[in-house]
């Protein structure tokens, strides 16, 4: 069964998750460094006027603001509750325009003369990638980034080997073809993180902490859960604990 990509159910995820996503998520965190060490390649001129889709509790966006000379950003999230906390986890950035453009990213209109569209672990969320690479292509003005981060194919497969939820994730094969034609790929690299916890009941936690929309939200039974819990201590227990394993990439393209 791959998982529907519901947005009220993610944005409910995320909601939920905001007391305790900054402290569980360690491989976003992780990832929202490897995607600013990739962006190094992008000019300083490309900062003018950016948006950043899915800022969440703002990890990222801290980031971006205390090292790339941004003039104006545009910050998005599905989630509307997350304005205020990455408000003020950016309130010391006097010489940035901070402009809201929260809500579904692919219902909006995007802002004109963009000169870099960001977004950290937000683009496999998305109902329709390639209706929004599609419009990404017709409104970005020709010499303008796209840098992004996301998770694919491998990610929490142990979950998935189990309860048989597929979570769609698109290779990277799919996204450079979905991109090539409007795009050029100037850096695209991948990554493998796992992380260990001592029982099923942590691990469970961690994915609800971080919010892994759907996921989070899986109907258990009382014999599913102890199926379950059996299970993965017998087909993945390792000497370091119980793995969950995520894949991901971060792509620097910029417009032809």
């Amino acid at each position: 069964m791959v998982l529907d990509l519901d947005k009220e159910k993610i944005a409910r995820c995320f909601r939920r998750s905001l007391p305790t996503y900054d402290d569980a998520a360690l491989v976003q965190n992780k990832l929202a460094v490897r995607l600013l060490e990739s962006v190094d390649i992008i000019p300083d001129s490309a900062y003018k006027r950016v948006l950043e889709i899915g800022c969440g509790t703002g990890l990222l966006t801290e980031m971006l603001c205390r090292n790339k000379p941004i003039k104006t950003l545009y910050l998005n999230d599905l989630v509307s509750d997350f304005e205020s906390v990455v408000f003020k986890r950016t309130a010391d950035q006097k010489s940035i325009q901070f402009v809201s453009c929260f809500g579904d990213i692919e219902s909006l209109d995007f802002p004109q003369d963009l000169s870099l569209v960001i977004s950290g672990s937000t683009f496999q969320w998305l109902s329709n990638l390639p209706e929004f690479f599609e419009q990404l292509g017709r409104k970005f003005p020709s010499g303008a980034y796209l840098a992004f981060s996301l998770f694919g194919p491998g990610t929490l497969k142990e979950f998935s080997s189990l309860t048989a939820v597929e979570l769609g994730y698109c290779s990277n094969k799919k996204i450079v073809t979905l991109l090539e034609q409007d795009f050029i790929l100037e850096s695209h690299n991948e990554f493998q993180d796992i992380l260990y916890f001592r029982s099923v009941k942590e691990l469970l936690y961690h994915i609800r902490a971080t919010g892994v929309g759907g996921v989070s939200e899986y109907q258990w039974t009382r014999e599913s859960l102890r199926q379950f819990e059996v299970r993965y201590c017998e087909e993945f227990g390792a000497e370091k604990g119980l793995p969950v394993s995520y894949s991901s990439s971060c792509f620097v393209l910029r417009r032809r």
